[in-house]
Parts: C-alpha cells; structure tokens; sequence
C-alpha cells in the first residue's frame, strides 16, 4: 500500500517542491497551508506528516503535534522549521514530532528521514500477538496501550519507551549497542545522543528494575546494553 504522507507548510514553494519531490518518490501526498484544515479532518488519514511550526492561523505547528498524538501516539511527525535553535528543537520533540529539520535543508536529507520514519513506524507496528504484551516476573509492557505494570501499579509509558523496550525484548539476552539503539529507535541523523539512550535506560529501570542494582537491563560497558527477563548475565 502505497504510504500517504501530508505536508501542512505556508510557504507555497516549499510546500510544492516538497509535496513534488515526495511525489517523485512515489508517495501519496496531499498538501496544506494551515493545520486548521488537517484538524477538520478528523482520524488520521496519513501515514506520516510533515509540520511547519510557524503557522498562518490560530493553531501553531506545535499545537498540531500535540493534537495529532493525542489521536494516534504511533504516528510520525517531522517538523520542517526555520526555528534551529536546540530549545526549538528540544520543544518540537516534547509536543510530539518524531524528528526535527531545520531550513534550509537538503532535500535529499528529508526523503531519507521520511524513508527512516515510515520504516520505524512499520518495524513498531509489526507486533507479534505473543508481543503485545510482554510479561516477566511481576513486570509486563502493554506496547499497543502505551502501558507499563509493575506489581499492582500501572503507569503510562512514552512512545520512545515503549520502542526501547520492543529493541531489548526482541534482542533478549543478546547486547544491543547504542548505535543500534539510536538507529533503530530514533533514526537517520538524529538529534539525540548516545547520552540520550543512557537516559531513557535510566527511565525504564526506574519503571521496571533497581537503578542501582539492576536486575534486568544490564550494563555492557563501553557496547550497550542487555535485557534478561530471568534477572542474570
């Protein structure tokens, strides 16, 4: 099926090169200038979006991502933004967008990042029924809810969290590098860092393990990391 990908940009050359060069790729692109349009439509329709942030209209490019996550967490965003600033940046990534490039920008570069998102969006969605929701001990990842459990306690987890988590459950018991944490979670040329990877590390043994002694997600120094649902080495 061929992926539909929509561009909300107010700058007419832009948005038709883009929405040109997308099309070239053989994607299905639909265009325009203001997210007022998109929210009119309802469900999601698209496959992926590509977002300005500086919007003509009462909704901002921001507020859209925020709108569009709301409705389906799963759905890739890249912001396509003058604004290159790291706490632009930083603001994009909190309201929802997947990825962030700044103009001017090659366009090269965005057709590869797309290719990366949509493949990412596949890789997550292709849950085996077995996987939906993995248990251990008296821990369980709900990946299609968005949920983690430990005990009787239940709390919501990111989108990032959740994709981190599939990466080491699907590598059980093999180490998973950062680099492959990066490229796999996050994509082509991204933003964040190995420091990044270390972080949401810390955030999911917080939620499921003892940061101090871990029992599940081990430590692979200077590699990465590895998840043993049995607590051992």
């Amino acid at each position: 099926m061929t992926p539909r990908i929509c561009i909300i940009e107010d700058d007419p050359t832009i948005r038709e090169l883009v929405s040109g060069k997308l099309s070239q790729r053989g994607y299905s692109v639909e265009s325009f200038d203001e997210a007022e349009n998109v929210v009119k439509l309802g469900e999601a329709l698209f496959d992926l979006y590509i977002v300005d942030v500086m919007l003509a209209g009462e909704i901002s490019g921001l507020e859209l991502c925020r709108l569009l996550k709301q409705k389906q967490p799963t759905l890739p965003i890249l912001i396509l933004s003058a604004l290159s600033e790291p706490t632009d940046r930083v603001e994009g990534l909190k309201m929802g967008a997947d990825d962030y490039l700044t103009k001017p920008f090659e366009m090269e570069e965005l057709l590869l990042r797309v290719e990366g998102m949509l493949k990412r969006r596949s890789w997550y969605s292709s849950l085996p029924s077995d996987l939906s929701v993995f248990e251990w001990d008296d821990c369980a990842v709900d990946f299609v809810k968005f949920e983690g459990r430990r005990a009787k306690d239940v709390f919501p987890l990111s989108q990032k969290e959740c994709m981190l988590m599939k990466l080491l459950v699907e590598k059980e018991n093999q180490v998973v590098t950062r680099d492959e944490i990066l490229n796999q979670v996050w994509g082509y040329d991204v933003f964040p860092s190995s420091r990044t990877v270390d972080n949401f590390i810390l955030r999911l043994r917080k939620h499921f393990d003892n940061p101090g002694q871990p029992k599940y997600i081990h430590s692979i120094r200077g590699v990465g990391y590895k998840f043993t649902k049995k607590g051992v080495l």
